[in-house]
């Protein structure tokens, strides 16, 4: 049986240039969400230069309040390069928590895959 420290953390992808980086636990906190951010999605954000990260969160319901410190300075770090990050699938309750918290003004939060893909374009454009 495969502990939970050595499942994969996410599934990454490239979807017509866009990284999309879909979550696969129910619950991102801890360790687990320390690996998440420290060595997945912290070594693409780092190199992916002007690009879009998007982040599907399609199977999570439970965001620890230390991932949202995390997901914070992932945006960041990607805004500093000229990338952008793009959030998808929150449930009505992950919606509210980054409503609350003011990060759906950190950084794009749309409905779908669909949605986040089809925002791969510079923010300022007519």
């Amino acid at each position: 049986m495969t502990s939970s420290a050595e499942r994969p953390t996410a599934d990454i992808r490239t979807v017509g240039g866009v990284v999309v980086a879909r979550l696969l636990d129910k619950r991102v906190l801890g360790v687990r969400a320390a690996t998440l951010f420290d060595e997945v999605l912290g070594p693409i954000g780092g190199s992916l230069g002007d690009g879009t990260l998007v982040l599907d969160f399609s199977p999570v319901t439970f965001f620890g309040s230390e991932s949202f410190g995390r997901l914070t300075a992932l945006a960041a770090a990607l805004t500093r390069r000229g990338g952008r990050l793009v959030v998808c699938h929150l449930t009505a309750g992950l919606k509210e928590a980054f409503r609350v918290t003011r990060l759906d003004t950190t950084f794009d939060v749309v409905e779908d895959l669909v949605d986040a893909l089809g925002s791969d374009r510079p923010t300022d454009a007519p």
